[in-house]
């Protein structure tokens, strides 16, 4: 995803001390992992509808089971509050 001026991938350690913790430390945000840029990434995706294969894939889950057993309570979440907007009629 980040890549070098030679276009060559960027280490994990190299791309958050050099980028992510200074952006951080800038925006004046507390207590946010590199990490949880994916998550927050892939709530979002859920939110908007992205079927769990889709997000699979796009999260790099070699076996869909590890995205559904990390997020299928966002899932359940977002058919309850479907099922209750429908049920109060918005």
């Amino acid at each position: 995803m980040f890549a070098s001026r030679e276009g060559t991938p960027l280490g994990h350690r190299n791309v958050t001390r050099r980028g992510f913790e200074p952006a951080v430390l800038r925006a004046g945000i507390e207590n946010v992992a590199f990490h949880d840029m994916r998550h927050a990434f892939a709530s979002r995706m859920i939110a908007r509808g992205i079927e769990p294969v889709t997000l699979a894939k796009l999260m790099g889950h070699e076996d869909i089971r590890e995205t559904l057993n990390t997020y299928s309570h966002l899932w359940d979440r977002a058919r309850t509050d479907d099922a209750v907007r429908q049920a109060m009629g918005f």
